[in-house]
């Protein structure tokens, strides 16, 4: 066999058997999917560039079932939060929060209020961003480590898609997810 030939040869089979590896590794190390075909959300790439935290899970609702498109954002952010109280109140949900990723200048709506959301006691807090939209943010606490999920609309979150974005947060798979990232 010519020396050339067996070169592209071995270089096939190479990148045949790299090719197998790395769609077997897709297979085993993929996050299992969170939403099921029933649901209204399909889950999305994380849009955020790294910075001092894991990715976190993006989920997209599109206007048919949200009224708009709405999408939701959330991470465990480990030994961010106290660990005997959790999120308290707005100060720590600032603290903790990704509500810079998505606008630099934000406007609180109000005062947080407490709500329990992926089976833990956390706070709510809502803001209006430049351009009109509107960005809800959840952070609750677990093991010293914070929890965060924020849900985002060009214009307004209304009460069914804040509804559906909760429902989200507390389905069982997802607070399963947040449980094993928070070891």
């Amino acid at each position: 066999m010519r020396p050339a030939l067996a070169i592209a040869l071995a270089v096939a089979f190479a990148a045949v058997i790299g090719g197998v590896g790395y769609a077997g590794a897709r297979l085993v190390f993929a996050p299992a999917a969170l939403v099921d075909a029933g649901s209204p959300w399909r889950e999305a790439d994380w849009p955020f560039l790294r910075d001092g935290w894991p990715a976190g899970r993006a989920f997209r609702c599109d206007a048919g079932h949200c009224g708009e498109e709405v999408m939701v954002y959330a991470r465990v952010k480990a030994g961010m939060c106290d660990c005997s109280a959790g999120v308290v109140d707005d100060e720590d949900l600032e603290r903790v929060s990704d509500a810079g990723l998505i606008s630099p200048r934000l406007a609180p709506e109000g005062a947080g209020e407490a709500q329990d959301v992926a089976g833990l006691k956390a706070r709510l807090r809502r803001y209006r961003f430049e351009g009109g939209g509107e960005l809800a943010v959840w952070a609750g606490g677990r093991n010293c480590n914070a929890i965060v999920a924020m849900a985002t609309a060009r214009h307004a979150l209304s009460p069914d898609s804040m509804a559906l974005a909760r429902d989200l947060l507390n389905d069982p798979a997802m607070t399963r997810w947040i449980a094993r990232q928070g070891h």
